[in-house]
């Protein structure tokens, strides 16, 4: 029949595939047909403007800027594809707390995609505008930077939040297995790693608003709202410095107590994206503003920033989409453990949280893929058990440590695995 021929269109990977090729080529046609009309007038511009004379492209330059296109085209088309597919499964999500983390990922990550061949396209056609060239370095600073800082910012809060779930789960499992506390970023207030992450902001934020207006100060001939609009933009930028350095902190604070697994390798990645995307959001507009006007320090640019942004991107998108996975399975043991958060916050009064998942069935589902092994791994590095082989003594043991752990009335009940 053709609902079963048609059946591998329901795929998730499919639906991707085919939507980033619908949003390639039509990304791409746009490109070579519109604007490069632009890219061809800006030619005959800066031909007939001497100083220009370098941003003039040669053969060399249009065949680097049709690769780039191709590469800045396909992830347009990549995020429409996430943009579509993922939105329908995401929203699919039973647990409120994974699905509000899961939104925010989801709609950060395909902006991140969808915006940044405009966003390249601007920096090149902007050249072009009859428009003071301040007001230009203004519109692209609030339309892609600020937009972009803002996805940041969303993305290290939340993989903040997830690592910090999957030490909680790590940190239970070492509690039910030696019966004590064994949480090591238990201590004095002065001791804290958040506090110390204030104090790292704060000393960032300082050198980057030193460096900032040192390499690029404010010029004279700038009016009144320009002047402040570059002030609010170094202060920002300089935020955004000390934040990615503070987020660094706490997440090597988190990620190095777990146990060494695919977890802990996948939290390192995506951690050390986020933290790029971070890092580089200081120098990106600096490295702009103060290159001499040639379109070989425009290609290297799109080379030597745009291309490692693209690239970390695209690999938040990949563990976005295996947590997508995980957390669509109300089995597996983040869904568990998202639960368990929920009812230690109070957010829930009903119901056991079975551990199930966290042993047997929840290792099964998703043990093989990127993010879904963080929290699977983690739990099960203690060995699996079922009901035959916890004992009376265990089972004390274990309510015990819950007790103290979750500070509720909630049973964790050891069930058999489901093979």
């Amino acid at each position: 029949m053709l609902e079963d021929k048609l059946k591998y269109l329901k795929n998730l990977r499919v639906q991707i595939g085919l939507l980033t090729i619908v949003g390639w080529a039509v990304g791409m046609a746009i490109d070579r047909t519109y604007v490069n009309k632009y890219r061809v007038r800006a030619d005959g511009i800066f031909a007939n403007i001497p100083p220009l004379n370098p941003l003039v492209r040669d053969e060399g330059d249009k065949a680097a800027l049709i690769i780039l296109s191709i590469i800045e085209t396909l992830l347009f088309g990549l995020g429409i594809g996430f943009f579509i597919a993922v939105g329908f499964r995401v929203f699919q999500i039973k647990n409120k707390m994974l699905k509000k983390r899961m939104i925010w990922c989801w709609a950060c990550i395909s902006y991140f995609m969808v915006s940044w061949w405009p966003h390249s396209t601007a920096h090149s056609l902007i050249m072009v505008s009859a428009a003071d060239p301040t007001d230009n370095y203004i519109a692209i600073e609030i339309a892609f930077h600020w937009t972009i800082m803002f996805c940041s910012l969303t993305l290290a809060y939340f993989q903040y939040d997830l690592i910090l779930l999957m030490y909680e789960v790590a940190m239970m499992r070492l509690k039910m297995k030696e019966g004590r506390e064994v949480d090591p970023l238990k201590k004095e207030w002065y001791r804290n790693f958040k506090y110390h992450s204030l104090i790292v902001l704060a000393i960032m934020f300082a050198v980057g608003m030193i460096v900032a207006f040192h390499y690029d100060p404010i010029s004279d001939s700038m009016r009144k709202y320009q002047i402040f609009f570059y002030i609010t933009f170094k202060i920002i930028d300089s935020v955004i410095l000390g934040c990615g350095f503070a987020f660094l902190y706490i997440i090597v604070w988190i990620i190095t107590p777990l146990p060494n697994n695919n977890g802990k390798r996948v939290s390192i990645i995506s951690s050390a994206c986020i933290f790029f995307l971070f890092l580089i959001q200081f120098p990106h507009p600096l490295i702009h503003n103060k290159s001499p006007a040639s379109m070989k320090n425009v290609i290297a640019i799109d080379y030597g920033v745009h291309i490692p942004i693209i690239i970390a991107t695209t690999v938040l998108a990949f563990y976005q989409f295996r947590m997508l996975e995980l957390a669509t399975d109300a089995k597996s043991s983040l869904s568990v453990a998202a639960q368990m958060r929920r009812k230690k916050d109070g957010t829930s009064s009903t119901g056991d949280v079975t551990m199930k998942s966290l042993d047997g069935t929840g290792a099964q589902s998703s043990s093989s893929i990127g993010v879904s092994g963080a929290s699977n791994e983690m739990v099960s590095n203690s060995g699996t058990h079922s009901s035959g082989d916890v004992d009376q003594k265990e089972q004390q043991t274990i309510g015990e440590s819950n007790k103290d752990l979750i500070s509720s009335d909630i049973t964790l009940e050891v069930k058999p695995s489901e093979e």
